[in-house]
């Protein structure tokens, strides 16, 4: 049976973070790229297309998730990730890989069973289930990795299912 390498990515105007999980083999990869050096906003996106594509390049990704636009009263905040995420999505339509979407709540339920928990409870059960530490990373690439892992979790219960 082939691997089922999920690509989960946490878009973000800041940084954005990449999380590649082996559901099978339960291990774990990630990446991830800060933005705030980057003054024009054009430039941002492209960054954030680049190191998409390079990451798809780097593992052999079966499907992405990716978490839904947070839409807050900040409507330009808004429209500045909701174009970080295009470019990652037209990165990852280039590779003629799959992508779900999921709700920032979605992902908190499959991971710890609370629909509300904080970023930092999501990386307490990310480091557990993988037996390390994440302390020096930012926060986003533990929730990358909440994104891939739900899915994987998603997917395992598909298929028990079906």
């Amino acid at each position: 049976m082939k691997n089922l390498i999920i690509l989960g990515i946490d878009p973000g105007s800041k940084t954005t973070a990449f999380g590649i999980v082996d559901c099978l083999n339960k291990t774990f990869h990630y990446d991830f790229i800060r933005l705030q050096n980057i003054k024009n906003f054009d430039d941002k996106i492209h960054a954030v297309f680049a190191k998409t594509q390079e990451v798809i390049e780097n593992y052999d990704i079966s499907e992405v998730a990716i978490e839904d636009v947070f839409y807050s009263v900040n409507i330009k905040s808004s429209l500045k990730l909701s174009e970080v995420k295009g470019s990652i999505l037209a990165a990852v339509k280039n590779a003629h890989i799959n992508i779900v979407h999921y709700s920032t709540r979605e992902i908190k339920q499959a991971i710890s069973g609370y629909g509300a928990a904080s970023k930092t409870q999501l990386k307490f059960i990310v480091e557990k289930i993988f037996n390390t530490k994440l302390d020096k990373l930012p926060l986003d690439v533990s929730d990358a990795i909440s994104i891939a892992l739900a899915h994987c979790s998603y997917k395992h219960t598909t298929s028990r299912i079906n």
